[in-house]
This record gives structure tokens, C-alpha cells and sequence, in this order.
């Protein structure tokens, strides 16, 4: 239908605009091909949020948008999202033995009910069953293999292959300069997606939000899934790494934000950015030189395992990549530049891991993060996640790597309590291990225009001081601060009468054993908790066996 008047429902915009919020993207592009009105109502919709990676033809769709005059000014988000992945298993017997078909018994290691296509029709669909897995000869499933290690290696080709047209672009040169002009001639434009993104961004005039969505961390089917083999999840997290994954990731967010600083300089209508950044990532010159070299971080792995610390180890890829001599000054210029892109964002929301527990590791991270922070002088939202991640989760610290571990992430926050430029934070997300001192001074540091706080995840500390619980800190936060907001959730501390050298508790920690099948005398007792340390009540126990959570228990 073309005529609006045909439509046997005649409603206000607005209205039409609520019942399509309860749709999806299927919905809406049925009801686009209706009529011209419902045309123009659903398009917003569509395109408001534009996917894309830099792999391969990664870019077609999105740059396609941006060609259309009518398209290009919906977009008002892009994501940063790897489609598929792959893992490398130790042989063939291991991958072999990683696979999971509907309708596996499976054992305790490989339970069916952790898979994706459990109870699952839809997802289980296209899927090789079990009884026809079994039966095939092992000479075809070894050419399997075979296929399988040959779409990997050309999925590692195709980013490597990021690397051929990435440009050096400095203020003092007219033009930008090929880093790989060798790579460039050979190419001959088999890879355009760098390319396709930096014209796509020029032409998005409503571009508002950047949300990077790695893969393995987004998806619960990645590597998994394969033609209609499944690999079992427990297999895939526990006999292969994600590290090819963390590198890929952080090639692709380096090279979007060098996009972004130089091709909207000045430019301040993007205000909102989130970000993961994990292992070496491109945290110096020099690990963002063997990133854009196209190999990842291998050679960084393969020195950490031999040195003690993470300068020690950097220190010799450096040497032996023999191609960065002369090259550290434009290295280093690139990540200065990196940091326009962050200047006029509003809300932030910045992930940061490096699991490696070598000394030094999670300073170079930290000197990184900061100075991205400190440019993002508006700032009005902060989420910040910074420390050991596995699987993108802050693991709760142990006291006898307490000092350790916390000390990098303790000064990361002193430095920025020193030196914060934000005059209209009025939203502070955590998730990092600190200690009471230093968490209270960087919050009052905001007192003026903190309104909302959410801890998460975190480990407070003792460092030797009796007074590093959650009671004393939480008691302190409500005290300085005007807070309309309290959220919480499993905050860790050492408390000084619990005996043990690793002895931990965990609070507000819903999942706990105390509050299974008490969902309702959770939420009572939660309530009743934030409540209290709103009202400044005093210091009472925060324990879930404590007094408080007795009393509120007694009431249920």
C-alpha cells in the first residue's frame, strides 16, 4: 500500500511510534513496506544503529548507509562487532573431542544444558545430530579439521590484512604516509574496510554513540559454531585461549580511534563511547607498532614467559622487532592523536584488562587509561572497569596478592583524584580493587556534582588498615557525598577478625549460597541495607548473616 489512507488504523505518530517499540527489526521492516507513512516512521528505526568490523567486507553495509542521502542521517550509533571467531585447538583429537551435538549425552565436564541449543529448537536447527556425528568415519572427520584450520587461517589473514592501508597521519605533514606501502601495492584494495569506515564517517551527520561489542565477551555462540558442528563452551574456555581474539579486538578499536580523532577533528557531536581493551592492547608506541604490524602480541607472550617483568619483556619484542628503530616518535603521535576522538564525549564506559601477573603489567595499563581520561574534559558519566578480567569478569582479589595486584589500580585512581578535569560528573560506575583512603578521596574529589554511584565488583583492600571494610567506606561515601542513587553489588573485603591469611567476604552477592530460593528476603534485606547507608545510620554489619539481615529475614 502507497496511500497512508488505506491503513484501517488512523493514529497519532507518537502512538505508532510506542506500538513499534514493542517490535524488532523484523517487525519493522515488514511494516516499512506497507506504506510511505509507516516508510517514514520505521526507517529512524532501522537505522538508528549501524553494525560493522574491519575485517574483510565488514564495512559494505555501513558504508552503503552512509552513501544514502535518506539512510545516513538515522545513524545515530555504530557498533564495533566481530561477527564469527575461531579458536586454535592443540590437535586434531582436541578438537575433535570439543565437539557437542544435539543430543549428547555428555559428562560432568561437558553438561548439555550449558550449551546454546539446549531446550532450544531454533537454535539447534542446522545443527548435525549427535547419532550422524558419531557415525562419520574418522578420515572425514580429520578433512573437517582440515577445513575447519583453513577457514581460521584465512580468518587471521583477513586481519592481518587490516594492517595493508593503515596510514601514518600527523599534524606537521601535509599528507598521511603508507606504514605498510609494500603490503598497499600488493593489496591492490582487497581489503577497503578502513577505507569504506573513513568515508562512512564523514557522512553520518548524527553519529552520536560508539560502542565497541567484542565478540568473544558479547556473544555466547562465539567460536562455538562452525557449519553445524557445536563446540562445547567449557571445552572451547578451557583448551583454547581468547588472546588471537584480545588482539584482534584492540587492532580494530586502534585503528577506529584514529579514524574518529582525525576524521571528525573537532567534531563534538560524538558523546558517548564505550571500549574494551585487553592484554597488551596498544598501551606504548611500541605494542602499537607490533599491533599494526599485523601480527598481534605474539611475540609480547612469548617474552613475558621468559622475563618477570612486563618492561623486561616489552623491552625485548622491541628488539626484536628490529623494524621499529626511527619509528617510535610517529608510534607515539598516533596515541596522542587517539585521544581527540575522547574529547567531547559526555558518557564513557572504558573496560581494561591485562591478565598477566607479571610486575608492571597493569601500570602500563594504568599510565593508558589515564591519559585518555583526563582528555574527556565534559565528562558528566563514567563506567570504569580496570584490572585482571577473565571473561571481561573482575575477579575478587586474594589478601596474599592484595598488594600486589591493587597497588596500580590504587594509584590509578590517586592520579586521577589529583588530577581530574571533570567540573560535571554526575554518574560514577566502578569496578577495580582499592582501598578505603583512596576510593573515598577520589569520589569527594566529584562531591559537587556526584549524584549517582555504583560499585561493582570490587575489592577493598587491607593493606594493614583495620579500618579498609565496606562498613567504614560506605559509612564515609554517604557522608561526603549528596547521593540520590546507591547501587551495589559483590564487594569484597578482608574483614580483621576472620581468621585465615585468604580469608575473604563476599556482600550484596545475590547468587550467594545464604540467599538461594530467597530471591524476596534478598531484595527486603538490600533495600533495608542501601536505605540505612543512605540515612546514615552508622556503621551497623553489612554481613549476610549479620544482625541487620537477620532482622529483615525475621520480617519476611
Amino acid at each position: 500500500m502507497d496511500d497512508y489512507a488505506a491503513i484501517p488504523f488512523h493514529l497519532p505518530d507518537e502512538v505508532w511510534l510506542m506500538i513499534f517499540s514493542y517490535g524488532g527489526a523484523l517487525v519493522w521492516k515488514q511494516v516499512r513496506k506497507t506504506c510511505k507513512r509507516l516508510n517514514k516512521l520505521t526507517t529512524p528505526l532501522l537505522f538508528e544503529s549501524a553494525s560493522f568490523e574491519l575485517r574483510g567486507r565488514g564495512c559494505e553495509s555501513l558504508y552503503n548507509i552512509s552513501r544514502h542521502p535518506e539512510l545516513s542521517p538515522c545513524v545515530k550509533t555504530l557498533v564495533l562487532r566481530t561477527v564469527y571467531g575461531y579458536r586454535e585447538f592443540r590437535d586434531f583429537d582436541a578438537w575433535a573431542a570439543s565437539i557437542h551435538q544435539p543430543g549428547d549425552p555428555g559428562n560432568q565436564l561437558t553438561l548439555p544444558s550449558e550449551t546454546s541449543y539446549y531446550d532450544n529448537e531454533h537454535a539447534s536447527n542446522g545443527l548435525l545430530p549427535y547419532t550422524e556425528w558419531v557415525a562419520l568415519p574418522k578420515e572425514q572427520k580429520k578433512m573437517l579439521y582440515q577445513e575447519y584450520e583453513a577457514d581460521r587461517e584465512q580468518a587471521q589473514m583477513e586481519v592481518r590484512n587490516i594492517t595493508n592501508t593503515l596510514r601514518f597521519r600527523t599534524s606537521s605533514a601535509a599528507k598521511s604516509t603508507m606504514i605498510h606501502p609494500d603490503r598497499a601495492v600488493r593489496s591492490t584494495g582487497v581489503d577497503p574496510a578502513v577505507g569504506q569506515f573513513c568515508k562512512a564517517l564523514e557522512t553520518l551527520p548524527n553519529l552520536r554513540i560508539l560502542e565497541h561489542e567484542p565478540g568473544f565477551l558479547y556473544d555466547n555462540d562465539w567460536a562455538c559454531r562452525w557449519r553445524d558442528l557445536y563446540f562445547h563452551p567449557s571445552l572451547v574456555v578451557c583448551d583454547t585461549s581468547y588472546s588471537e581474539d584480545e588482539d584482534m579486538e584492540a587492532l580494530q578499536l586502534s585503528v577506529v580511534l584514529q579514524s574518529l580523532a582525525w576524521g571528525r577533528q573537532g567534531d563534538r557531536r560524538l558523546t558517548k563511547l564505550s571500549m574494551y581493551v585487553g592484554g597488551p592492547a596498544f598501551a606504548t608506541p611500541a605494542r602499537l607498532h607490533l599491533l599494526w604490524d599485523g601480527d598481534g602480541h605474539e611475540i609480547t607472550r612469548t617474552c613475558r614467559s621468559f622475563h618477570s617483568t612486563a618492561i623486561e619483556a616489552d623491552r625485548e619484542a622491541a628488539l626484536i622487532n628490529q623494524s621499529m628503530s626511527g619509528r617510535s616518535k610517529l608510534y607515539q603521535e598516533q596515541l596522542n592523536h587517539m585521544r581527540y576522538a575522547v574529547t567531547g564525549l559526555t558518557h564513557i564506559d572504558y573496560v581494561v584488562s591485562d591478565e598477566d601477573e607479571l610486575v608492571g603489567s597493569l601500570e602500563t595499563a594504568a599510565k593508558f587509561v589515564f591519559g585518555f581520561l583526563i582528555a574527556t574534559k565534559g565528562l558528566e558519566s563514567l563506567r570504569l572497569v580496570f584490572g585482571r578480567l577473565v571473561d571481561g569478569i573482575l575477579l575478587p582479589l586474594s589478601q596474599s596478592t592484595e598488594r600486589q595486584c591493587a597497588k596500580d589500580s590504587i594509584q590509578l585512581l590517586v592520579q586521577l583524584t589529583l588530577h581530574s578535569p571533570w567540573s560535571r560528573i554526575g554518574d560514577i560506575e566502578l569496578e577495580i580493587a582499592t582501598d578505603r583512603s583512596t576510593l573515598v578521596q577520589f569520589l569527594l574529589a566529584h562531591k559537587l556534582t556526584l549524584r549517582s554511584l555504583t560499585l561493582t565488583r570490587m575489592t577493598l583492600v587491607r593493606l594493614g588498615d583495620p579500618l579498609n571494610t565496606w562498613e567504614m567506606t560506605l559509612a564515609e561515601i554517604a557522608q561526603g557525598l549528596t547521593l540520590s542513587s546507591l547501587t551495589l553489588s559483590k564487594l569484597c573485603d578482608f574483614p580483621q577478625d576472620w581468621s585465615g591469611s585468604d580469608q575473604k567476604r563476599m556482600l550484596f552477592d545475590s547468587e550467594a549460597e545464604i540467599w538461594q530460593g530467597k530471591a524476596n528476603e534478598y531484595h527486603a534485606y538490600y533495600e533495608a541495607a542501601i536505605g540505612s547507608i543512605l540515612r546514615q545510620e552508622g556503621r551497623h554489619s553489612l554481613d549476610p548473616e549479620g544482625q541487620m539481615a537477620e532482622e529483615v529475614m525475621s520480617q519476611q
